[in-house]
């Protein structure tokens, strides 16, 4: 009975191993997408980052650049006497 009971066991653990190697290779693929979906994510959200700063420097630059000339023409009118 031992001897029939240690054969068995065995053999049931070689035939479920295929069902576990797949289990494993499923879950390394979903793995994968999921790390790939990630690092997706992740560009975006930098690409997103970088075109929000690069807009709100543009703006800046564009505030300053107006105030400038506002100034300058200002400053002109002042010094020539001109209304």
């Amino acid at each position: 009975m031992k001897k029939t009971t240690l054969l068995i066991v065995p053999a049931l653990l070689m035939a479920l191993c295929p069902f576990a190697y797949a289990s494993v290779e499923s879950g390394a693929h979903q793995f994968k997408e999921d790390v790939k979906s990630a690092g997706r994510q992740t560009g975006h959200a930098a690409r997103d980052a970088a075109h929000a700063i690069g807009d709100g420097a543009k703006s800046a630059g564009h505030a300053i650049a107006d105030t400038s000339k506002r100034g300058y023409h200002a400053t002109k009118k002042w010094v020539t006497g001109e209304e």
